[in-house]
């Protein structure tokens, strides 16, 4: 194949995925050991759900510090269902990931990473409720209607969620005052009940974004310079080609659960297959691809 000269990566799309999207660290860590320059070149990110966290990890530059602090976490906790939990009295849930997540927020960001932030814009998708939709019937019938259309279509963009009335809202770092904004924010985009209940976001009832598009490369189509989509797990159908977005997913299926929080060496195993895929497209596919390809 011909070699090209190829417009820098300017934008990144985590795709959500839960504990699965470590695969992303391990690749934008890979392909920035192989030369790729993504730490330089990228000045925007979007994503949803648990991409959010990984995303401000890789925009820092501190992808294996984060994976480092999650492994501890997720070594200290015995299981992703606490069953003792279930006695009167105990004041605890029944799911640990919740706390567990806000817990890692709160320790591994710091005010300072709002000022290392501020050169570069993070846009992180939730979908907002119908208004004439509670919350009750709403929140399974959406996860309902996403995950019919995936079995059915397959498509990597779904869109019956939206077609229900399910609207996307896009907040940031440069809608963050300080910190605790920012974490807010990803926990907002993050919201899969009962594992992960939040649901509200500036008075603003929400659920994870990945219902409106758990691959929201769309987010960076008004952005100049080419655009990589990382995702989080292997997909049987071919992926799309662009002349600007380039798809990325694992080499091999992953085989950590999205909601496992108690599995450290899976987050390692996860992460270092990212890191390889990153190094081989950099070294055997970038230079000589006039267009996105699927690992």
């Amino acid at each position: 194949m011909t070699s090209t000269t190829r417009a820098p990566i300017k934008n990144a799309i985590f795709a959500g995925g839960g504990s699965r999207c470590l695969w992303q660290v391990g690749f934008w860590d890979g392909a920035n050991s192989a030369g790729l320059g993504l730490q330089d070149s990228v000045d925007y990110a979007a994503s949803t759900s648990a991409g959010c966290a990984m995303a401000t990890a890789c925009m820092l530059g501190r992808g294996a510090e984060a994976l480092a602090m999650f492994k501890v976490l997720t070594d200290q906790n015995p299981a992703n269902i606490h069953w003792h939990n279930l006695k009167p009295g105990s004041g605890t849930p029944l799911l640990p990931h919740m706390n567990m997540y806000r817990h890692a927020l709160k320790h591994f960001l710091t005010e300072d990473d709002l000022q290392a932030l501020a050169g570069r814009k993070l846009e992180f998708l939730m979908a907002r409720f119908p208004a004439w939709l509670p919350n009750a019937i709403g929140t399974p019938l959406a996860f309902s209607i996403y995950g019919l259309e995936k079995h059915l279509t397959g498509v990597l963009h779904p869109n019956w969620t939206s077609k229900l009335g399910f609207e996307p809202l896009r907040y940031g770092n440069q809608n963050a005052a300080t910190i605790a904004d920012l974490i807010d924010t990803i926990l907002a985009s993050s919201c899969v009940p009962p594992v992960l209940p939040f649901g509200r976001y500036r008075g603003m009832r929400v659920l994870d974004g990945g219902i409106i598009d758990n691959v929201p490369a769309f987010m960076a189509d008004d952005r100049e310079g080419n655009t990589l989509v990382l995702l989080s797990k292997r997909y049987r159908q071919a992926l799309p080609t662009s002349d600007t977005r380039i798809y990325v997913q694992p080499s091999e299926q992953i085989h950590l659960d999205k909601f496992d929080y108690a599995n450290p060496q899976g987050l390692q195993d996860t992460y270092d297959l990212g890191y390889a895929d990153g190094k081989t497209f950099t070294s055997q596919h970038w230079e000589n691809t006039p267009r996105g390809i699927a690992l």
